[in-house]
């Protein structure tokens, strides 16, 4: 398994996992999965903001993701930051979620 950026190219499984778990989990909060532009619009604005955006690629697919996100905009929330991960579910288990997790913190650390 990789652990990389995310890139464009990604968007459409990014996607098709955020579905899955949009229609079968209770984490995301939202109750109708974004189309492929709103998730591309949504890695450029993380990426924008030079925070990481990852997936895990597992035997040439993408099988999970992460980023890092500002959790609130209030500014005594400036240092803090959410860091939602998403896993396909046929990876589920495979220490896909653990690898962008320990990945996403060492990234967030070096940003200070």
């Amino acid at each position: 398994m990789q652990v990389r950026p995310a890139t464009p190219e990604d968007v459409p499984a990014i996607q098709a996992i955020y579905a899955h778990h949009v229609r079968h989990g209770l984490a995301s909060f939202e109750e109708e999965a974004p189309g492929i532009a709103e998730m591309g619009r949504r890695l450029e604005e993380v990426s924008g903001r030079n925070l990481p955006y990852l997936v895990a690629d597992l035997a040439g697919a993408v099988a999970g993701y992460g980023y890092c996100a500002p959790y609130r905009t209030r500014s005594a929330y400036r240092y803090t930051l959410e860091d939602p991960v998403y896993v396909r579910p046929d990876a589920q288990g495979r220490g896909v979620g653990s690898a962008l997790l320990a990945e996403l913190v060492r990234r967030w650390e070096a940003l200070g």
